[in-house]
């Protein structure tokens, strides 16, 4: 465990379950803004960036040096708002997936948003249109059949609820360790604070270079992360192939409606 861990560590391990739950909660909300954010951005970027959209319609002359800012710096920002989401910050205004993780990483939690999400389901009403033809005497046999159906549903959800909690901590911590994430996040250092030498550089020595394209791939195993904090954490779905799907479409009406005239 590296010493910024050590921190968030100490910093949760005294709080009761209930606040940490509730942090969990909130953060996990800000975190998949933030993300959504980000793919806005990508959407963008594979137009801008990606594609000869634009670049097809600027000839040789001075305004290729204007169009080769504009793509560095939508890309650059891209990787600062992706880095950002893989902080190892855990101040109390720190909303990024490391924090969460170190909120709900505890065997008690676990347990108590797995009851979460067993009480979503057992806990609810048993409901059926009842039938002029039912007597008191069937009505109730059947709604004990239905609330005995719900707990059962309610036993699979919370048992499906922790393993995937378990499984999305082990994959945070995985892709926090890996050489992507260590890499993009090295670049975006340098970017953001105009340095030759990072400390992780200083610590571990040269890290590999950054290629095009390794934002996409740390985005994409990023995706999985929000998705399943958000649908775990705060029981609710959110489908980022949808939102992909919307900021493409919205990014190619833009993008492709552009028609450059460069002066010479």
């Amino acid at each position: 465990m590296g010493p910024t861990r050590k921190i968030g560590r100490a910093m949760f391990e005294n709080q009761p379950d209930v606040d940490r739950i509730a942090r969990a909660k909130e953060k996990t909300s800000k975190v998949l803004d933030h993300f959504r954010y980000v793919l806005n951005l990508h959407a963008n970027n594979m137009f801008v960036v990606y594609s000869d959209t634009l670049a097809s319609q600027i000839p040789l002359s001075h305004a290729a040096n204007a169009f080769n800012v504009l793509q560095r710096s939508m890309l650059q920002f891209e990787i600062v708002r992706l880095c950002g989401l893989w902080e190892a910050d855990y101040k109390d205004n720190a909303e990024n997936i490391l924090i969460v993780i170190e909120l709900i990483d505890s065997p008690s939690i676990i347990d108590a948003l797995a009851a979460e999400t067993r009480s979503q389901w057992a806990d609810h009403p048993p409901s059926r249109l009842l039938t002029p033809t039912d007597t008191p005497e069937e009505a109730a046999a059947i709604e004990e059949m239905l609330r005995q159906r719900n707990l059962k549903v309610g036993d699979r959800e919370a048992a499906k609820a922790k393993e995937a909690l378990r499984k999305v901590i082990d994959d945070a911590r995985a892709i926090e360790a890996s050489p992507l994430r260590k890499s993009v996040v090295n670049l975006r250092d340098k970017l953001a604070h105009s340095i030759t030498t990072t400390r992780l550089e200083k610590k571990a020595g040269p890290q590999p270079s950054v290629k095009y394209g390794d934002e996409t791939k740390l985005l994409e195993a990023t995706s999985a992360i929000v998705e399943a904090l958000h649908l775990w954490i705060n029981r609710a779905d959110f489908s980022i192939q949808n939102a992909r799907e919307i900021n493409e479409r919205n990014a190619e009406a833009f993008w492709r409606g552009c028609n450059i005239k460069v002066l010479r």
